[in-house]
């Protein structure tokens, strides 16, 4: 066994008693990190058999384990939002194509061909390819609905709330099947040394990567109606104007907003309007989210504190996060989504 590989299988195993111990006890979501892990041993084993023996049938395990483990990741960012919902047959089905696609081709192809010609490995390719689309176009649907339900209930989207990393994951498990699939097909790359970088280099960032955010990476609840409060009619025009003009009271005279960690319940709680009541009333009255309402409050909370300023030591910093932000980059974008300009244009204009 490659040394890098032997260097990974050792992280991935740290990894997944470092999770078992810290995030104990374990919610589905650790589960499913977990169980990413495990796969990707599993499959670089697979893959290391098949550079050691040169046979298809261990190269075919292999994919089918990685091509897995994209699901799987599509079901974890899912389920970092604290969803209630169990992991059983219903989720367990997505990874039925995989299945099918390994238990018939496993007994026609032979141990050992040249993988990289033929209308055979153009199929295999096909298949691959299909699937991998497929199993991409989940993780970005997953990862489209988490940004929108954290922008629906968090004021402050700090890094470990935010996902964007498994990006980085799916991406380079793609890469490598790019690396060991697609370009020993042309004549140019048919390189013996390729599929032993790329196991190695791809295994060890995805499996540090894996264990280093996995384990700093939160699982935040978000609000998601249950039966009775989805059950509750649309809002009338009139409903909606009354509950427009308590909310905007409630935020020009208590102003929540100043709490970094205000999130939709908090709000509901302070305002004593029923969060979906509440969500409706954002959506549509205003029509903002939850994370772009709060964030128009903040910014105009800055403005207004800068055009008052009368000590010059205090830093447009100070101001921001005594308005609310939690960051200099959050809030520089914020700014300037808001105002069109950054703060220091900001400034430079008040003060000319």
């Amino acid at each position: 066994m490659h040394f890098l590989t032997t260097i990974g299988i050792i992280l991935a195993l740290i990894g997944i008693v470092l999770i078992s111990i810290l995030k104990s006890p374990l919610k589905i979501s650790d589960k499913l990190l977990i169980a990413i892990l495990t796969c990707f041993v599993i499959k670089f084993l697979f893959d290391e058999a098949e550079l050691i023996t040169g046979n298809l049938r261990y190269s075919l395990t292999a994919a089918a384990f990685g091509i897995s483990t994209i699901a799987t990741c599509g079901w974890y960012i899912k389920y970092l939002t604290g969803v209630q919902e169990s992991f059983g047959l219903k989720q367990l089905a997505i990874y039925l194509p995989i299945a099918v696609v390994l238990a018939v081709l496993l007994p026609i192809v032979p141990g050992k061909v040249n993988v990289a010609s033929g209308k055979g490995y153009l199929f295999i390719l096909g298949l691959s390819v299909g699937l991998i689309i497929y199993y991409f176009y989940f993780c970005i649907k997953m990862l489209q609905k988490h940004k929108q339900l954290i922008l629906q209930n968090y004021s402050g989207v700090t890094g470990s709330i935010t996902i964007n990393w498994m990006v980085i994951i799916i991406s380079l498990q793609i890469a490598e099947f790019v690396l060991k699939g697609l370009l020993p097909g042309f004549a140019d790359f048919r390189d013996p040394r390729l599929p032993i970088v790329t196991n190695e280099y791809c295994f060890i960032i995805e499996t540090f990567l894996l264990v280093v955010l996995g384990v700093w990476q939160k699982s935040v609840p978000v609000f998601l109606p249950v039966a009775d409060d989805a059950a509750q009619p649309v809002l009338q025009a009139d409903d909606l104007e009354r509950y427009r003009i308590r909310v905007e009271r409630f935020m020009e005279h208590e102003k929540p907003y100043l709490d970094p960690e205000l999130t939709i319940e908090k709000l509901s709680e302070l305002t004593r309007i029923k969060k979906l009541t509440l969500s409706q009333t954002l959506n549509k009255s205003f029509n903002k989210n939850f994370f772009t309402f709060i964030k128009e409050y903040r910014i105009r909370h800055v403005e207004d504190e800068l055009k008052l300023r009368t000590d010059q030591k205090r830093t447009i910093m100070d101001v921001a996060y005594a308005s609310g932000f939690n960051s200099k980059t959050g809030f520089n974008r914020a700014f300037k989504e808001v105002t069109g300009k950054t703060p220091t244009e900001y400034l430079e204009e008040t003060n000319s």
